[in-house]
């Protein structure tokens, strides 16, 4: 009987110990895999930057299973400026798994930065496991590159009442992409901008290495700018990197004039047949000379208009000269209230005003009428004293 008690317990002691190899077998690959480091990698570990500039590197952290990566940069000399971002925050752990998540190393490197190579430690860590990234950059100020300013039309002309639009390109010849900042300067009173082509409201301007991005300047001036040529200044800068560009605008002034009268008065009295003088003034509210100025007027059937004098050579800007307009009625004009246009040409721009013309009858008129009616009166007295008395 003894015999067979050891017997029974000797196999529950092996059933035991299979027991507790299968569970160790199964436990060991979990916790082998929960060890396991992350991976990072850059499709660019190597790269030249320029000093006074900025570099953003794309930064890829997965795992075998999700978990939690805590990181870390290593390696930042002083005055460097380094960070990891996503989603647009800076970031010190990212969940990673099978699926990489992608970040971005951030690095502003110091407008004093000496020439070398600067090694920078991108570490992920799992628990008690971690790996590392090494990244180099390679600063260089000799062999950057340079970043230049261009139009194919750097000078416009036109009047003062239109906006003025240039086009230019900019050109980044360094090996890594630049951030610009744009400014544009006109001269005083003058409204001049500067943006990227297509985007009004952007601020910066990032343009690839080797690369170009267009640029739209536009340029209005005051309303009483006269006459002339003015220069603009246009300038990139990204660090210690600047570009510049001079355009000029020539301005041929605004052709405006005004017909008036010295007293605004717009109606006069006029004799029929008898000529009649009336004032005019002739002004330039324009910012350019006035040219080779004709005036002409428009008046009823028989009416004649002219002026002294008929044309005017020139009128300077903000200037005005008077004219005299000579109407006459006809001579068989009945008393009553006309209208007779006068106006002024020079070229395209024309000014006019119409004019209440009252014509009253001449004096002589008032006479024969008079001596027809004494007339009358004597005919019919003459005719009572011959034949009354029969």
């Amino acid at each position: 009987m003894g015999s067979r008690s050891g017997a029974g317990l000797g196999g529950r002691v092996g059933v035991l110990a299979l027991a507790a190899g299968i569970a160790l077998a199964v436990a060991a690959p979990a916790a082998a895999l929960g060890a396991s480091p992350p991976t990072i990698t850059t499709p660019f570990p190597s790269v030249s930057v320029q000093p006074g500039t900025s570099v953003s590197l794309k930064v890829d952290v997965s795992a075998p299973a999700s978990e939690r990566v805590d990181l870390a940069v290593s390696g930042i000399p002083k005055g460097w400026q380094v960070s990891l971002s996503g989603g647009g925050n800076e970031v010190q752990s990212v969940t990673a798994g099978p699926a990489s998540t992608e970040l971005s190393l951030d690095v502003r490197v110091p407008a004093d930065a000496p020439d070398g190579v600067t090694t920078l430690v991108v570490t992920g860590t799992v628990s008690d496991a971690r790996s590392s990234l090494h990244v180099d950059l390679h600063v260089a100020k000799a062999s950057g590159g340079t970043v230049q300013l261009t139009s194919d039309i750097p000078s416009l002309r036109g009047t003062s009442s239109q906006t003025f639009s240039f086009s230019l390109t900019l050109a980044n010849d360094t090996p890594q992409q630049l951030t610009f900042s744009l400014q544009a300067q006109g001269p005083g009173g003058w409204d001049v901008t500067a943006e990227p082509t297509g985007q009004t409201t952007a601020a910066s301007l990032a343009v690839d290495a080797r690369a170009t991005k267009a640029i739209t300047v536009t340029a209005t001036p005051p309303t009483d700018v006269a006459a002339g040529t003015y220069p603009l200044a246009v300038r990139a800068v990204s660090g210690t990197q600047t570009a510049d560009l001079q355009l000029s605008i020539e301005v041929t002034g605004k052709v405006a004039m005004t017909l008036a009268t010295p007293d605004q008065r717009l109606n006069t009295s006029a004799t029929a047949g008898a000529a009649h003088d009336f004032s005019v003034v002739v002004e330039n509210t324009g910012t350019s000379p006035l040219q080779g100025v004709a005036l002409s007027g428009t008046a009823p059937t028989d009416w004649t208009v002219t002026f002294d004098p008929a044309s005017i050579d020139a009128v300077a800007a903000g200037r005005s000269i008077s004219a005299v307009a000579h109407i006459t009625p006809s001579a068989d004009a009945i008393a009553g209230d006309y209208v007779v246009t006068l106006k002024a040409s020079a070229g395209d721009t024309t000014s006019s005003i119409d004019i209440r013309v009252t014509v009253e009858t001449p004096p002589i008129w008032g006479i024969v009428g008079l001596l027809l009616i004494l007339g009358t009166l004597g005919a019919m007295a003459w005719v009572f004293r011959r034949y009354g008395r029969r």
